[in-house]
């Protein structure tokens, strides 16, 4: 029997039961608003005015580049170099509209400096697309052995067979941010390229890890000791050898741009009786760059939050929903895989 093994890698903060992770209850409060809510309302409004500022300076398509650059208001363009700039692939026509903006800033910014009130925020640019995964695409000798990653799998329900741990560095799951955008920038035009909407929601985004560039090879060696080490989750369950990844046309990612509707409680198999998946979820953005979101698992009543890079691991018959988004990107890879049951 076939076992379809599902990872979809959240950013978010986990919900642990069972004593060896955390439990996401709300706390009784008498305040109506907190300090914690005061800063998310702060994050979505910086959030909804950079994407306004960049429509009305005609940047709108580049918002995913700019914002996987480090880009998280319209001032931070005037950081960006020459050379960042052409290493996002931006064409001439936006390159242009972009330097205007950057010297439009500039004098803001100037003004901003006669001012002694006024305080610039440091902002942290990167456009690269390497260099955070270290090793792991070098071509080893016959004799060399792959430096081995730890997991760091938790249980969460042993029960219901719901894990977590960490599959990227927050570097990692940065530089995989940039390689998307900049692909989709580039495909912006072309018939099922870059950010499509047909698998998911009109809310929700989809693009295959195969079509980006160097995607498949910068991951290839994480992932192929990630399937070894499932083995001993589902101990005597699966068969040694047997996990694959479904089609080549996993992993692939899921972005949500802006508020948008969860998912309704479902099941990732076509037989929601039969224990036939496995789900993994691995966000990839930074748990500042978006509010809601999580895993609801109705088997435990909780809502699983994920920092970034981690994964969170269940079998697909288990019945969950995606809680909403509020505000902000939400950046998640998916890896659907099959093996022997």
């Amino acid at each position: 029997m076939f076992l379809a093994v599902t990872f979809l890698v959240l950013l978010q903060q986990t919900v642990c039961v069972s004593g060896l992770a955390s439990t996401n209850t709300a706390s009784p409060t008498t305040s109506s608003f907190t300090n914690d809510d005061a800063a998310s309302a702060l994050r979505a409004t910086e959030a909804n005015t950079f994407k306004l500022d960049l429509d009305k300076a005609g940047l709108s398509l580049c918002h995913g580049i700019l914002h996987a650059s480090g880009c998280r208001q319209i001032s931070d363009l005037r950081k960006l170099t020459p050379i960042q700039i052409t290493a996002m692939g931006i064409d001439r026509f936006d390159s242009a509209v972009i330097s205007r903006v950057i010297q439009e800033q500039k004098i803001i910014m100037h003004a901003q400096d006669n001012n002694d009130d006024y305080e610039s925020t440091p902002v942290s640019l990167s456009t690269c697309v390497n260099g955070a995964f270290g090793n792991s695409r070098k071509q080893l000798s016959r004799f060399e052995v792959p430096k081995a990653q730890d997991f760091n799998f938790e249980v969460i329900c042993s029960k219901n067979d719901i894990y977590k741990g960490r599959l990227f560095t927050v570097e990692q799951c940065a530089q995989l941010n940039r390689m998307s955008e900049y692909h989709a920038y580039k495909s912006i035009g072309t018939v099922n390229a870059g950010w499509t909407d047909q698998i998911y929601t009109l809310t929700a985004q989809h693009m295959a890890c195969e079509s980006i560039p160097g995607f498949i090879s910068t991951t290839e060696e994480i992932f192929r000791q990630l399937l070894r080490e499932l083995y001993p989750l589902f101990q005597g369950r699966v068969k040694r050898g047997s996990i694959e990844m479904e089609t080549s046309g996993e992993p692939h990612l899921v972005k949500y741009n802006g508020k948008a509707k969860g998912t309704v409680l479902h099941t990732d198999n076509d037989d929601e009786y039969s224990a036939n998946s496995i789900t993994v979820n691995v966000l990839l953005s930074d748990n500042d760059d978006f509010g809601g979101g999580g895993t609801y698992i109705s088997a435990i009543d909780k809502t699983i939050k994920l920092e970034q890079g981690e994964m969170l691991i269940h079998l697909g018959n288990l019945e969950h929903a995606g809680a909403d988004i509020t505000f902000g990107v939400r950046r998640l890879l998916v890896a659907f895989l099959a093996c022997e049951w």
